[in-house]
């Protein structure tokens, strides 16, 4: 298993070991961890921190600890602060070390939060998993993105909210586009203010020029490109025809999520030189794979060998 393979999956350790990932990548965590024992080690890690609340002794409480609690307030000298009448019931308490150790156990479990937070920060450039992405790989910030993050939210909804709402909206573009394609693409163009360009247009716009720029494996012909502000990040979208007529679109973004197409089954696999996030989409596949700074990704791919035929040509342009 490779070293990408890790950093693909490492950062979803936590959420695979409290139940909270899509049972499609549930399954590719559970495969990789079977045969990666380092991730099998940190996965295993979460496990032990959660086995110390289970095996902290906590002692019975004494059938008589309100009577000794108002004996010693009765007696008290001085003003007793509830900070002062807390300390000296847990110093005297019969169970405040019990106390004390789960305490110490909660000191832990954030600690190795906070590490696991920069892991994941380090690993991805977005925040936490549907943050949405402001700046690109490169430091700087794309024209129009901030402009695009007020305008396109939900009102009094979260980043969570609003990549739910995109990730609908994908949908109903990924239904639309084998049938009709150009319906789809004129929706997404309306949906998210999108602005067909060329080459030097989109440099304006996103900072770089379009991977496709520099031209299609035999096979593929470049039908349109434009660039949309989508709540993820602004990027830059390129509709191909094959010579049989049907389409596919490439999508080159600063973010790096898969939360595009909501909870539909993924899975991880090697494809030309690169590992790619495959979404299956019924009829369809979509794949997500870095490239240089940015991510590209594919919609409406037939099979891996058609992705592997893409990731080839794009890294050699």
């Amino acid at each position: 298993m490779s070293t990408n393979d890790c950093k693909t999956v490492r950062p979803d350790l936590s959420a695979f070991h409290d139940g909270e990932l899509a049972s499609g990548q549930a399954a590719t965590v559970a495969k990789h961890v079977e045969s990666c024992e380092s991730c099998a080690a940190e996965l295993s890690s979460f496990r032990s921190i959660g086995s110390v609340f289970a095996k902290t002794p906590v002692q019975a409480k004494p059938a008589d600890l309100w009577q000794q609690i108002e004996r010693e307030l009765s007696t008290a000298t001085e003003p007793v602060t509830p900070s002062r009448r807390f300390a000296t019931w847990v110093r005297e308490s019969p169970y405040g070390a019990g106390l004390v150790s789960t305490a110490a156990a909660v000191l832990v479990l954030l600690g190795a939060g906070l590490w696991y937070g920069e892991e994941r920060g380090g690993a991805k450039e977005l925040g936490s998993g549907e943050a949405m992405a402001m700046h690109g790989s490169d430091g700087h910030t794309h024209e129009g993105e901030n402009a695009m993050s007020a305008e396109h939210m939900v009102p009094g909804g979260t980043p969570h909210d609003h990549m739910a709402q995109f990730a609908g909206v994908m949908n109903d573009y990924l239904q639309k586009l084998p049938s009709d394609p150009d319906a789809a693409e004129q929706m997404l163009l309306s949906k998210y203010d999108g602005e067909t360009v060329d080459s030097d247009g989109a440099v304006k716009l996103v900072g770089y020029r379009p991977i496709v720029s520099s031209g299609l494996p035999a096979g593929y012909s470049l039908e349109s490109t434009s660039v949309l502000k989508m709540p993820c990040c602004t990027c830059v979208k390129a509709v191909c025809k094959r010579d049989d007529g049907s389409t596919l679109v490439l999508f080159e973004h600063d973010d790096e999520e898969a939360a595009w197409f909501g909870n539909r089954p993924s899975s991880i696999a090697m494809c030309g030189e690169k590992n790619c996030c495959l979404v299956d989409l019924d009829s369809s596949i979509a794949a997500t794979w870095k490239q240089g700074s940015r991510s590209v990704t594919a919609v409406g791919v037939r099979d891996q060998h058609e992705v592997a035929t893409l990731v080839t040509w794009l890294d050699k342009s």
